[in-house]
């Protein structure tokens, strides 16, 4: 189970990258700026699902971006960012699609994370000591 976890692990970390990459290049036609805001893919999965039509968004959003992104500062700049973006407008059924990829992708992020915690507290039951020396299991097992 641990070498098949491990595989699983890796799996999903190269789709979600490569997922999280076209929902920015997605959303990007609609709001390229964000990009070079929010250079976490997470995080920008996050700010894209909020925002969706960049148009609406206004001032009294601040607040709300600044507990999703935890910097205010950011916050503000996503909000200017939008009122100045270069994008073009999506169409209502284009801003649901990149949505719901977004969402996906949060999804897989969020199993990833609780697939490497089971990764872990597997490795404490079946080799603590080995768990230890080594930390991460992932780096025990890649050669297999």
């Amino acid at each position: 189970m641990v070498i098949q976890a491990i595989f699983l692990l890796d799996t999903l970390d190269k789709d979600i990258n490569s997922f999280a990459m076209r929902v920015r290049e997605w959303y990007s036609w609609h709001f390229p700026e964000l990009v070079k805001i929010v250079n976490d893919n997470y995080l920008y999965c996050k700010v894209a699902k909020f925002i969706e039509d960049k148009s609406k968004l206004a001032e009294d959003k601040i607040e709300d971006l600044t507990d999703l992104l935890g910097d205010e500062d950011k916050a503000k700049e996503i909000v200017e960012a939008a009122k100045a973006s270069m994008g073009q407008d999506l169409s209502p059924v284009d801003l649901i699609n990149v949505h719901q990829f977004a969402q996906r992708v949060m999804d897989l992020s969020d199993y990833r994370r609780r697939l490497s915690d089971y990764l872990t507290a597997k490795m404490n039951d079946i080799a603590p000591n080995l768990q230890s020396l080594v930390g991460d299991s992932r780096r025990l097992c890649s050669g297999f």
